[in-house]
């Protein structure tokens, strides 16, 4: 596979080359964020490098900033491969950021091209710390900074602290409701720091 060096990125790169970081925006299709190179499957407005990502990024190693990407990774079926290629290309420091269904939503089942379920609990398996699990040789790190939840109606009023004054009483529900039950969330947006 022809990887696409620091260079030839730059020139990608919104308003013209040498412009700072490299920041992709992986499954872009034709709603690419701002200031980011487009990376999908297919050829769409906006989208910059055409790629099969269940083949591989085409990128050098260490040559990115940060990742973004938007209802991709439950498309990728091998949710380890992605993640090595993500920790090989990426920087130390860099930023990877995703947002993905929420395991226990009809969102996450109701598209049949879907091919993995992610959860939160699934990011320890990407770090360095040793425990049980951390002898599978996955050979990344990553820091999970932050989940956020996107809660469904009505259970949004009370994730928003828009009823505040109940807060103590409701924050300890809405975790129960968010474990326990089904279409209380949404989807997921996840924040990592890449550590080399």
């Amino acid at each position: 596979m022809n990887r696409y060096s620091t260079d030839n990125l730059k020139k990608l790169i919104p308003g013209g080359a040498d412009k700072g970081k490299i920041f992709l925006d992986l499954g872009c299709g034709a709603r690419k964020r701002p200031g980011h190179i487009g990376v999908d499957s297919v050829k769409l407005e906006g989208v910059d490098i055409v790629c099969d990502i269940e083949k591989g990024l085409p990128f050098e190693d260490n040559s990115v900033d940060a990742v973004w990407s938007n209802f991709l990774f439950e498309h990728v079926s091998d949710t380890i491969f992605l993640f090595k290629e993500l920790y090989r290309i990426c920087r130390n420091g860099a930023l990877v950021e995703f947002r993905i269904p929420y395991y226990q939503s009809v969102t996450q089942y109701k598209d049949p091209t879907h091919k993995a379920i992610i959860v939160p609990e699934m990011f320890q398996y990407f770090t360095t710390k040793k425990w049980y699990g951390s002898d599978y040789g996955i050979n990344t790190d990553f820091r999970l900074l932050e989940v956020q939840y996107d809660y469904l109606p009505p259970f949004d009023l009370f994730a928003g602290r828009k009823l505040f004054f109940l807060w103590p009483i409701t924050y300890p529900a809405l975790l129960f409701a968010r474990r326990f039950l089904w279409n209380v969330v949404h989807s997921i947006t996840v924040k990592l720091r890449v550590v080399k």
